[in-house]
């Protein structure tokens, strides 16, 4: 294995050695998609969230354990792609990542309660409009989890969809007349 501590182990050429190596590389790229995804996501909450208590603090530590243990499934379906292990470890990938969005929507349902958590400034247009797109994303991702046990590579893909819409820019916040945040506000978020 290359870098190991024990050397080459019988390989003549590090590069053929490396390319055997596809499964561990297709691991670390996913794991970077999925957790880089919900990382944006939550550098944008911070626009949207104003304050903190307890119980979002112990929500958010379940959304930070779904992310922690998200690297376990994703090295499970990688290792298992193409064998008779397929659908089990799709179902095992497809349910990490269901984990993460339904911590992400706790974390949300919570802090818009009352605005327990939320910028109270925001319009509520704009939480509703937040809302459906969280709440769109976190459902694809649940209903891949069934999918994904009658069609492991179709259930895996639109979980791999969903995730990748959090790449895509979220829109900008929208306040009640009169009461959007200072430059200084912003910068600071």
């Amino acid at each position: 294995m290359p870098g190991s501590p024990q050397g080459p182990q019988g390989y003549t050429d590090l590069v053929h050695a490396m390319a055997e190596q596809w499964r561990e590389h297709l691991a670390l790229v996913l794991c970077y998609i999925v957790i880089g995804a919900y990382w944006l996501q939550h550098h944008y909450s911070g626009r949207i969230y104003a304050r903190s208590d307890h119980w979002f603090g112990a929500i958010n530590l379940l959304f930070l354990l779904a992310i922690v243990v998200v690297p376990y499934p994703i090295r499970i379906w990688v290792f298992d792609l193409g064998t008779a292990f397929e659908p089990v470890a799709s179902v095992v990938f497809t349910t990490g990542v269901a984990l993460i969005a339904c911590a992400w929507m706790a974390k949300w349902f919570y802090g818009v309660v009352g605005r327990r958590t939320m910028d109270e400034r925001l319009a509520a247009d704009f939480i509703q409009q937040m809302t459906r797109r969280y709440g769109l994303a976190a459902s694809t991702q649940i209903v891949a989890v069934p999918i994904s046990a009658f069609s492991p590579r179709i259930g895996v893909a639109v979980t791999l969809l969903a995730v990748a819409f959090f790449f895509l820019p979220q829109p900008r916040p929208r306040y009640h007349p009169g009461e959007e945040p200072s430059l200084r506000d912003v910068s600071d978020g």
